[in-house]
């Protein structure tokens, strides 16, 4: 990999809070595979209690020890965290229980190798730092090692990657945990206090455009484009030292941790990574030659970042409505004039954008899809200004702006006659994309609801005893695992559509709009809810809280309102036939299952599809409105059908292997929550249900009467 250049000066100086808990890092065994998985163990109590009724009485301080390699499975399962972590620094330095504070950070080049395939893997983990006290009851989860620390991420990966794949993914999942929990995470924090600025002109009086990023943005830039490749990775051979491209779902995987603590700058490599891909599959020669190269770059000096601009202000997601004219000279080259209302990354260097070529009928048939470059070929600037940034609630450190195109030369992607259809196989990358950084968010917020619960004593107790407190986070818990399975199972679907599978691109295309619209609008709720956890530190800006929420509202809109994705949905059953093989697909999940305890689940899910697949037959003869006022039910429920058979199907793969039914129990519950609710004023979890969530966070085995307690039965 092309040298780094360090980035030292002016970065943010990372301090290490007092309230570190202890950490016991987990099992990370390279031999797991579909029939061996292994997991890693939870952290050791904060507050210790032998039940959820006693009340908490201490705090432990004994230190705890880390084997050389390897931590077994036999370390304790209780945990401080709630969830398995390692938390150390990336210096591996163990910490004092005063405060510390660290240089500034620097960025240097650092050489990535992926295990051969089957070959044993050898994870050197730093060892643990001496266990800090629970200071004012305020505990933080910087330091963890955000891989390490989701035995669920885990064994997810082991159920959709091959063997051979994981084996050399594992230690990148595990670099990236390392990378999330701490560096990224102050970087991120750092770079959402300094939101960019515009610098129009220079001080000549030259008009520039130029966007002044404060250094922590420019520093995680580095660790997304350059140390992991993520934009790269999947056009480009040997990132990361991997034998080909990255497939899909290691990329989704990766940036899945990527998200727990920056969200906004996973737009520029997304966009990046789509604009590449898009001129793969619809550029001429020519311009894949002068640009993909750029867009695919791996060194910063080298890169050109992508972007895509549809957005004007009379249409919003009316793209039909759009006012951005393209002319063609005589010379035969094309010129672009108009406004674009929503320019994310709008310091790109390549823009992919929608005109309306001179005399082109109305609406999204008579668009065309164009490449606008920032700068010629001869260096002078295009003709396009950015007017202003966008003073957003979140993504604050990604700009946002506002462009006018006045004469900008433009070259045609692909038949000027079908630039809408091309343009919407790029929404829908982007929408799984999206969907994956919204899981991540969820994820995150969990993981500091469950942290804080744990390390907290309140009204005599540990939080993380108190009924309502235990509801509160089963109900996080259900939707964080439901959501990685459905983002990580799409991206299996996707790599399947590269190769040339047309029924996963037929999958692909219900699925896609289904994790976006669900995934994106209720990770509002679930970082809402962490929020609450901490309550009046969650409000407070120096936490994390605050910026989880302000980004995953920005999830909802990106890519298609949860209303335009639910229309889509509807589209894609009525005029694509996409119900029929996502109904196979769950169907043969379902069939998979031999677990007795989870019939009942089965049979729910079965139900469900069968009075959706009514509905949607009496579509074709519904005036437009009221089947529009169904779009939205029917793609809630068919998402809670498709997560609540995957978490099945993994709950059969789980059961064998260590006799736990943790995911038929997550599945069941699942299923119970959003496909059979509760009536008014009955809870929605029994206290049985609430009584297991110690055991589903620390992944500790499930026995069988506690899934039969809790089978749904749909009336």
């Amino acid at each position: 990999m092309p040298s780094r250049a360090t980035a030292c000066c002016g970065s943010p100086v990372i301090s290490r809070p007092p309230n570190q808990t202890r950490p016991e890092v987990g099992v990370v065994s390279p031999e797991m595979s579909r029939k061996n998985v292994v997991l890693p163990a939870p952290l050791g109590p904060m507050i210790e209690r032998s039940s959820p009724r006693r009340t908490a009485t201490s705090t432990r301080s004994t230190a705890m020890r880390l084997p050389k390699a390897r931590v077994s499975a036999s370390v304790r399962s209780r945990g401080a965290s709630g969830i398995g972590a390692d938390s150390t620094g990336p210096s591996g330095v163990s910490r004092s229980p005063r405060r510390v504070r660290r240089a500034p950070v620097c960025y240097r080049p650092r050489e990535h190798g992926c295990a051969a395939a089957g070959a044993p893997v050898s994870l050197e983990l730093p060892p643990p730092p001496r266990p800090w006290p629970t200071q004012d009851g305020m505990p933080t989860t910087r330091g963890l090692n955000f891989y390490v620390a989701d035995p669920n991420l885990e064994f997810v990966c082991s159920t959709v990657m091959e063997p051979e794949v994981l084996a050399r993914a594992r230690p990148l999942l595990v670099e990236m945990g390392a990378v999330a929990g701490d560096e990224l995470d102050a970087l991120a924090a750092a770079a959402d206090r300094h939101p960019p600025t515009l610098r129009a002109y220079d001080e000549r009086g030259r008009r520039v455009d130029e966007i002044v990023f404060h250094p922590a943005y420019r520093a995680m830039e580095q660790l997304a484009f350059e140390r992991f490749g993520l934009a790269a990775m999947s056009h480009r051979d040997g990132v990361l030292g991997w034998p080909g491209r990255v497939p899909h779902v290691v990329k989704y995987a990766l940036s899945y941790l990527f998200a727990q603590s920056e969200f906004g700058l996973l737009c520029p490599v997304n966009m990046t990574d789509s604009t590449a891909r898009m001129l793969t599959r619809f550029g001429d020669e020519a311009l894949r030659g002068r640009y993909l190269p750029r867009l695919t770059a791996t060194a910063l000096e080298d890169l050109w970042q992508g972007t895509q601009w549809m957005t004007e202000k009379t249409g919003g997601s009316d793209v039909g409505a759009l006012t951005t004219l393209a002319r063609r000279d005589a010379d035969g080259a094309w010129r672009l004039w108009g406004d674009k209302w929503f320019a994310s990354n709008a310091n790109a260097d390549v823009a992919l954008t929608l005109a309306r070529p001179e005399g082109a009928p109305p609406g999204t048939r008579g668009l065309g899809l164009f490449l606008v470059p920032r700068h010629l070929p001869d260096g002078t600037k295009n003709a396009w200004t950015i007017n202003r940034l966008k003073d957003k609630l979140g993504s604050r450190s990604m700009a946002t702006g506002e462009v006018t195109y006045a004469g900008a030369v433009a070259y045609v992607v692909g038949d000027v006659g079908r630039g809408f259809a091309q343009m919407m196989e790029m929404v829908n990358g982007s929408r799984l994309s999206n969907a994956m950084r919204a899981a991540g968010i969820m994820r995150r917020s969990l993981l500091e609801a469950v942290f804080h619960a744990r390390g907290r004593a309140a009204f005599g107790g540990a939080l993380f005893d108190k009924p309502l407190m235990r509801w509160t986070l089963l109900e996080m818990l259900l939707d964080v695992e439901a959501a990685a399975s459905v983002v990580l199972n799409a991206a299996v679907m996707f790599d399947a559509w590269d190769a040339g599978a047309e029924a996963a691109g037929r999958l692909l295309r219900i699925v896609t709009p289904l994790a976006k619209g669900w995934i994106t609008a209720r990770a509002r709720a679930v970082a809402g809810e962490a929020m609450n956890v901490r309550g009046g530190n969650g409000y407070v800006e120096e936490w994390v809280n605050a910026r989880l929420l302000r980004d995953a509202y920005l999830g909802a809109i990106w890519e298609g309102s949860t209303t335009v994705v639910a229309l889509d949905v509807q589209r894609a059953i009525v005029k694509d036939g996409a119900l029929a093989p996502l109904a196979a697909f769950i169907g043969t999940r379902l069939d998979g299952v031999r677990e007795r305890h989870a019939k009942p689940v089965t049979d729910v899910v079965r139900a469900v599809l069968a009075d959706v697949e009514r509905r949607a037959a009496a579509w074709t003869t519904q005036p437009p409105d009221t089947r529009e006022l169904e779009a939205r039910p029917v793609a809630e429920t068919l998402y809670h059908a498709l997560a609540t058979a995957l978490l099945l199907d993994e709950g059969q793969t789980l059961r064998p292997q260590r006799q736990d039914h943790h995911k038929l129990l997550v599945a069941a519950l699942y299923a119970r929550r959003w496909l059979v609710p509760a009536p008014p004023g009955v809870p929605a979890f029994s206290p049985s249900a609430l009584e297991s969530l110690e055991r589903l966070v620390d992944w500790r085995p499930i026995g069988a009467d506690a899934l039969a307690a809790e089978a749904p039965v749909r009336d």
